[in-house]
């Protein structure tokens, strides 16, 4: 029972953190911010696309560089078109699609820079931990 619970809080905190995200990514290549619940709706639903995504292009064409590849150019496609879709300007008129695709690469940066981050503040802490266990 505890397990679903964390596994809940980690969803919450992932979705807030990726809402984060398309709100400064808007704000950088749009010039507006999103509301916060509409970038946590985008952000949900960009991930439900992406997994089935990557589901049906692994069952097609089988797990591989072909399929990864594809479901990249693909999920960067559906992102931008749940980005237009979604995360309106505050007159309630979309973006265009053009844009929404400059916020989604932006958005995708930073998520890279963030996990390059992550990576390796958690690395040293855990070498540090491994190394002071010798």
């Amino acid at each position: 029972m505890e397990i679903i619970l964390y596994v809940l809080v980690a969803l919450a905190v992932a979705f807030g953190v990726g809402a984060l995200i398309i709100m400064l990514a808007t704000r950088l290549v749009a010039g507006f911010t999103p509301k916060f619940l509409m970038a946590v709706v985008a952000a949900i639903v960009e991930t439900i696309a992406a997994g089935i995504i990557s589901y049906v292009l692994n069952m097609v064409l089988g797990v591989g560089t072909l399929s990864s590849l594809l479901a990249l150019v693909i999920v960067f496609v559906a992102y931008a078109a749940i980005l237009n879709a979604l995360v309106k300007r505050p007159g309630g008129v979309q973006m265009g699609f053009g844009k929404a695709c400059l916020v989604t690469l932006v958005q995708i940066i930073i998520e890279i820079v963030l996990c390059v981050l992550l990576f390796f503040v958690f690395g040293t802490v855990l070498f540090s931990m491994f190394a002071t266990m010798h």
